[in-house]
């Protein structure tokens, strides 16, 4: 079992010691109300409860003391932790920074980092940060928690620990009470500080590792230092959604399984080797500070490492390790020490994945090991049980139930222990690599280098083996289910899986289980039945895509050609999945503005895409970068090219050659004629649009369904939509967005032109089909999504 648990399994199998569990539940619970709350009504809690705690001690009786001990230790638990809150809320609602908050303009600042800095999501934009990065604002009185948003490579080379200045704008953080502002930075860090000796001990190791990682292929070049270290840099988007589909990102993040793993290899290794128990203890305490170190203290590695020094500690003084009553110990430390970790979804995924796994595996592993091999026995207990623990959590990140994610994680696990321990032996090797005995030593060096290339290649079959689990668990159709993402919904599947669990003890609750299970096969089968969304005979979708474009036209079952796909990769994604496509022949990309090209990775997920119609000059761009490196062919489209895609016509109608306007108006317009006349017409504006009626083709304009121009901005010509003349418009936009798409003004001429005017943000997902006989096509909506931004 320790194979599979580390040092969080030492004492599977052992009676659960919950004398600590309402300690830590009531910790934990007040943490999070505190963090709610102004100060004083922190320490008017806390003081209230030091004053029952102290009440029950001095009325307890002495048939009543074990339970009095119990309640006190219970309510000071809770006056501790709130003490403490509102202590860390009052110095962040009155340090520099949040006075800074109120001042506009720019101020100069220091700062000292503390994580590593992360890359943001998605292609680079002039105006976005490329950089998101943790610090603390350093102040004449102390320093204060601050978010650094900054752009430029030398933000992402600082290691924690420095120190830099810069300049930048101090924003309000509303949602977070312990971050004291959000700070737009403006040009590079100066007077960059050197970082300590350990912190450039750890950045030396992340490096060796990525380079030690170079030779293998992706996604295993990426994976496997995310999978040792956390290193996430070089992971490829689709590969971070296939892990996420499957329920196996905690494997790209360095989590406490990873430490717990390597923390029971060294405590097998001891006891193979008939060390005194000393040795193994002060092994295991070097493996936790080296990991925390190199690996940065991310919410799950606190919780292992707090946890692991408790069994360390059981292990040095000789007394009975318990699983849970370390944990529940574990969770009031660490949050009397960081009570903001009681908001933080890593700390609470993994201490339930914890808990589950330490009440529920035993009697599973016992029970199954009559049925199937004792190592299968475990490894399917282990994952389901830390499954069924998290769902409740992971519905509120996700919205939805997996049920892929149980047989995904146990695909994966017979190797992610051998991958950890040898990748960890594969990042000290390439460490020492470049230590100068050896590469002051050229033949040692290139021997070494060698070595540590072949050697990487072990782990690299292993990580290949999860990145393959991963990528056919995210194709497998209706892998999830949808669930409401609320307090609600989590309490109620909470419930749901507790009646699951304890359907053995109880006839009455194994009928309510059975129930309970046919309801959600029947409701998982009705979801994969033909329904009513997407209507049958289809020919056009306009896709909920938020504030961008992104358009869908039928080519034939499972194909369709794609106009635009939006700012994010899920939501077009999410479309192009519901409609079933599998194929997009043609990609055709109106013009480089976010809204509508940075969603493309989402139409590349695990499809077939040849070729692409881009505008000139879009190669040099992120995504056209990305095209190419996808092997999709692309051809510039220019006015007077024409190209037929199954039942389709396209001809584009704009823009001229060597045409010089602004991005928008240099945009794709492109008729296609089918099942219906669609014009597809990007961002383009009234130079644009003033222009295509001065061509000898704008009789082409006439359509039956146009996509209305740039969101319906006010910067509509209306001779452009009344030459249009169409019988259905479709116009794609973000509910609320902040610039007041669409306007008026082209409202009202949209709906004096046309008889049908659907839009994203009050039809959601909108189709339009081919009219009977020689009738006018007909519009079909499948409703907003409540939980769909602008």
């Amino acid at each position: 079992m320790v194979s599979w648990l580390g040092t969080d399994g030492l004492s599977v199998g052992r009676p659960p010691d919950l004398r600590l569990a309402a300690p830590a539940v009531a910790t934990w619970l007040t943490a999070l109300g505190t963090l709610a709350v102004s100060p004083w009504v922190s320490w008017v809690f806390a003081a209230v409860m030091a004053g029952l705690a102290l009440a029950v001690l001095v009325l307890a009786r002495a048939s009543t003391e074990a339970m009095a001990l119990g309640v006190a230790a219970t309510l000071a638990c809770s006056a501790t932790v709130a003490a403490v809150t509102g202590l860390h809320v009052h110095r962040v609602a009155h340090s520099a920074a949040t006075a800074a908050t109120e001042r506009p303009g720019e101020v100069e600042f220091v700062a000292q980092v503390r994580t590593d800095p992360r890359a943001r999501a998605g292609h680079p934009r002039p105006g976005r940060a490329e950089w998101v990065i943790t610090a603390w604002n350093l102040e004449t009185r102390g320093r204060a928690p601050v978010v650094l948003l900054a752009s430029g490579p030398e933000w992402g080379t600082l290691l924690p620990g420095q120190q830099v200045r810069a300049r930048g704008a101090f924003l309000d953080e509303e949602e977070d009470p312990m971050t004291a502002a959000l700070v737009a930075v403006r040009g590079p860090p100066e007077g960059i500080g050197e970082p300590s000796g350990l912190q450039s001990f750890a950045g030396d190791v992340r490096e060796r590792l990525r380079e030690a990682t170079a030779v293998l292929p992706q996604p295993e070049r990426g994976l496997l230092p995310a999978l040792i270290v956390g290193d996430v840099s070089e992971v490829e988007p689709r590969t971070a959604e296939d892990f996420r589909a499957t329920g196996m990102t905690h494997l790209l993040t360095v989590s406490g399984a990873n430490l717990a793993i390597l923390t029971g290899f060294v405590l097998a290794v001891a006891r193979v080797a008939r060390a005194p128990t000393w040795f193994s203890v002060v092994g295991g305490a070097a493996m936790i500070w080296l990991f925390v170190l190199v690996c940065r203290p991310e919410p799950s590695v606190v919780r292992a490492a707090f946890m692991g020094s408790i069994a360390l500690l059981a292990l040095a003084t000789g007394r009975t390790h318990a699983g849970l009553g370390a944990l529940s110990a574990t969770v009031v430390g660490v949050l009397f020490v960081a009570p903001d970790l009681a908001s933080s979804y890593g700390f609470a995924l993994s201490v339930l994945a914890t808990a589950g796994i330490l009440l529920l595996v035993p009697a599973w592993s016992r029970a199954w090991q009559h049925r199937v091999p004792r190592v299968v026995a475990e490894a399917c207990a282990v994952a389901l049980a830390a499954q069924l623990a998290v769902s409740p959590v992971l519905v509120l990140l996700s919205g939805e139930v997996s049920w892929v994610a149980v047989p995904a994680n146990v695909l994966a696990a017979p190797v992610v222990a051998t991958v950890t321990v040898l990748g960890a032996v594969v990042a000290t090797l390439a460490s020492l690599g470049a230590a100068p005995f050896v590469a002051g030593v050229p033949w040692l060096a290139d021997t070494w280098g060698s070595g540590v290339a072949a050697l990487v290649q072990v782990p690299g079959l292993g990580v290949s083996w999860i990145a393959a689990v991963a990528e056919h668990g995210a194709r497998v159709p209706y892998g999830a289910f949808p669930w409401r993402g609320d307090v609600a919904g989590a309490l109620a599947l909470a419930v749901l899986l507790a009646l699951l669990v304890l359907a053995r003890t109880r006839r009455w609750l194994r009928v309510v289980s059975a129930g309970v299970v046919a309801v959600l096969i029947l409701a998982l089968a009705a979801r994969c039945l033909p329904g009513g969304w997407p209507p049958a005979g289809w020919a056009v979708v306009a896709c909920d895509v938020g504030q961008g474009d992104a358009f869908v036209l039928s080519v034939g079952p499972g194909s369709a050609m794609v106009f635009d796909t939006g700012m994010e990769p899920e939501p077009v994604d999410d479309c192009l999945t519901e409609l079933g496509v599998s194929t997009v022949p043609l990609l055709m990309l109106s013009h480089d503005h976010a809204d509508h090209v940075d969603g493309a990775p989402g139409v590349l997920r695990h499809r077939t895409v040849p070729t692409a119609l881009v505008p000139a000059d879009f190669h040099d761009t992120p995504v056209g970068r990305e095209l190419a490196d996808e092997d999709v062919r692309t051809w510039v489209g220019e006015r007077g090219a024409e190209v037929t895609v199954g039942p389709w016509t396209l001809r584009v109608l704009w823009p001229d050659p060597g045409f010089e306007g602004t991005l928008n108006d240099r945009s794709l317009v492109v008729r296609a004629d089918g099942p219906v006349s669609v014009l597809l017409t990007g961002d383009v504006e009234e130079g644009a649009q003033e222009r295509l009626l001065a061509l000898p083709e704008a009789e082409l304009l006439s359509v039956s369904v146009l996509t209305t121009p740039h969101h319906g901005a006010g910067t509509t010509v209306p001779e452009f939509l009344r030459a249009t003349s169409p019988d259905v418009s479709l116009t794609s936009v973000g509910a609320d967005n902040p610039y007041g798409h669409p306007a008026p003004f082209t409202w009202r001429l949209l709906e004096e032109v046309s008889p049908v005017n659907l839009r994203t943000d009050r039809d959601g997902p909108v189709a339009v089909l081919p009219g009977d006989g020689s009738g006018p096509p007909r519009g079909a909506a499948r409703g907003p999504d409540p939980d769909r931004d602008a």
